[in-house]
């Protein structure tokens, strides 16, 4: 439910002259997507062991998490920032990398 709100705002802010990045972080911000995001996780039976369960191998080996959002989204307005920071508090000894920039074409 909190993506298809998500994505319906942010089409009609395009529909109303948007750009896409544009209208990508505001819906993130005008709605809290973050924090509700959050909270959904919290919530969610089985959603902090899942997460605690990568956190373990990232101890010991590499972890990537993706998503199709915009390369370095305006305001970390990216459900991947979200859950990365969620990540961090529950053990902020895994090192998280840099993200990486995409390849360009050939």
């Amino acid at each position: 439910e909190l993506v298809a709100e998500f994505q319906a705002r942010k089409r009609a802010l395009v529909r109303a002259g948007a750009a896409p990045d544009a209208a990508h972080s505001a819906a993130h911000r005008d709605m809290g997507y973050r924090g509700r995001y959050i909270a959904e996780l919290r919530a969610r039976p089985g959603a902090l062991p899942a997460l605690r369960q990568l956190l373990a191998e990232a101890r010991t080996g590499d972890v990537f998490l993706m998503c199709m959002c915009a390369y370095r989204t305006r305001g970390r307005a990216c459900h991947t920032y979200a859950l990365l920071d969620l990540a961090h508090e529950l053990d902020p000894s895994v090192r998280q990398l840099p993200e990486p920039a995409p390849r360009r074409p050939r």
